[in-house]
């Protein structure tokens, strides 16, 4: 019997991780590349992180309520290597539930970090020119509704007999904590430039 629950365990075990797909980048992490972009200049991008609940079909509605990037959110800055442009292609066209695109953990480390403060604000300062992508995971709490039934309201006719009867519905809200990606490139084209950005 202990045998036989074993195999249980190990056989869903395995079903689970064949049904997960993880994928890297092929192309060639070049770290002298990443470096020297990640060199020191004039430039600053700063930026406010916010994001906007998305409704039933996963759309965030342009009237939307802003859900302002918490204090202490980070917000991460990496150099647009053709290593990462081949990540982040690749991530747009296969990451799904059941598929996940990583970077390497090398190339994971040549990365800026800020902090944002109490309004979502956030800045990254002596920057070289060049391209680069700005990433952060905005947390907050997100409202939902749904619709029960409380009564009826019965319909009778002149002489008192009953016709049919319509359910009253109320709607109930609740509350839940949701999490987006937001993202976006930026480009400097020359240095002492300062960009202003919505993420």
């Amino acid at each position: 019997m202990k045998k036989l629950f074993t195999l249980f365990i190990l056989m869903f075990g395995f079903m689970y991780l064949e049904a997960q797909n993880t994928y890297y980048p092929q192309a060639f992490f070049d770290k002298k590349l990443a470096r020297d972009m990640l060199g020191f200049g004039n430039s600053t991008i700063e930026g406010v992180a916010s994001t906007k609940q998305k409704n039933n079909w996963g759309i965030k509605p342009l009237l939307g309520e802003k859900h302002y990037a918490p204090k202490g959110t980070v917000v991460m800055l990496f150099p647009v290597t053709p290593y990462f442009q081949e990540f982040y292609d690749m991530r747009r066209k296969y990451e799904n539930k059941k598929t996940t695109v990583y970077m390497s953990e090398e190339a994971f480390k040549y990365r800026v970090e800020a902090l944002t403060d109490d309004h979502g604000r956030f800045k990254f300062e002596k920057l070289k020119p060049g391209k680069y992508y700005l990433e952060t995971i905005v947390n907050f709490t997100a409202t939902a509704s749904y619709q029960k039934q409380t009564g009826t309201s019965d319909a009778y006719n002149g002489y008192g007999a009953y016709l049919y009867s319509t359910p009253i519905y109320s709607t109930f809200f609740y509350g839940y904590s949701a999490a987006n990606r937001e993202s976006k490139f930026v480009e400097i084209k020359q240095d002492g430039e300062l960009k202003e950005i919505k993420l």
